[in-house]
């Protein structure tokens, strides 16, 4: 079995970004619990603590999905990489989401205010718990690896998230995916067998069938931005699958779908 045996042939796949980002605060339990039974996927980031702990967050930095500013052991620029895994325990990940309302759903509901207001504090997730509740519920996974070129751990991440991914045996289970695309590489020759796709934003790589080809991937995930029909039907030609982020739109996750699209990632996977 690999990857795509999880899904029907020709079914077209909704990818929860971040987990239900619109409705709880991203990359936390409560948005990953919120996706079970609202998408074929769930998406999330990992990066790693000071000590090594591979954890879940989007942003180098602290200061956009936590309290980090209330915590006066914490000093800017608040990255990721500066603190313990044990310190970073201390942030609320959650309590941001209720104050900003970034997709405005909750002046949209009045009573997800309240369904907010009655969670417990979020901590960060590791992906060791992540991927324990993922198995546990059998749903597959888009791991994505940040980019860690400017800390010590970009010669580990990619090694250090397989070796999570294998202690829960779940490689079946998880496509592993990076803007860095080194770090694709470093997963085929470890593990060939995994699904690796790479993310891609701005623009196309040079020759992107061949370079594609060279990175051993079966998927490409490129920025909505950047995709059209005709790209997406010259790589499905060529046998990989397009994965589209991030399409919030029913409109345009239809017509992407038209066109060929495999899967897309969405902020509203209630709503699709």
């Amino acid at each position: 079995m690999n990857f795509w045996d999880n899904f029907e042939k020709d079914k077209h796949l909704i990818i929860a970004h971040r987990g239900a980002r619109s409705i709880r605060a991203e990359n936390t339990m409560s948005a990953f619990v919120q996706s079970l039974g609202k998408c074929d996927m769930v998406e999330f980031d990992v990066g790693f603590s000071r000590d090594g702990v591979a954890v879940i967050i989007h942003d180098d930095t602290l200061e956009r999905t936590s309290d980090v500013r209330d915590h006066k052991e914490f000093k800017a620029p608040y990255n990721v990489v500066d603190y313990d895994y044990a310190q970073l325990l201390k942030l609320d990940f959650g309590s941001w989401f209720v104050k900003e309302d970034p997709f405005g759903t909750i002046k949209k509901d009045e009573g997800l205010k309240s369904e907010l207001d009655k969670l417990d504090i979020q901590r960060i997730l590791t992906l060791d718990e992540l991927l324990a509740f993922l198995k546990k519920n059998k749903m597959i996974a888009n791991i994505e690896i940040k980019d860690a070129k400017e800390t010590r751990f970009d010669e580990i991440a990619a090694k250090e998230v397989l070796k999570i991914v294998e202690k829960h045996n779940m490689k079946d289970m998880v496509c592993i995916s990076s803007f860095n695309h080194e770090y694709l590489k470093q997963i085929h020759d470890l593990a060939p067998d995994i699904e690796i796709a790479a993310l891609q934003e701005d623009h196309h790589p040079a020759n992107l069938v061949e370079y594609l080809k060279g990175l051993h991937v079966k998927s490409y995930n490129p920025d909505f931005d950047i995709t059209d029909e005709t790209l997406v039907k010259k790589l499905n030609n060529a046998g990989f699958f397009v994965n589209v982020y991030t399409v919030n739109k029913r409109s345009d996750i239809e017509k992407l779908f038209n066109w060929g699209v495999k899967s897309v990632f969405t902020d509203f996977p209630q709503e699709n």
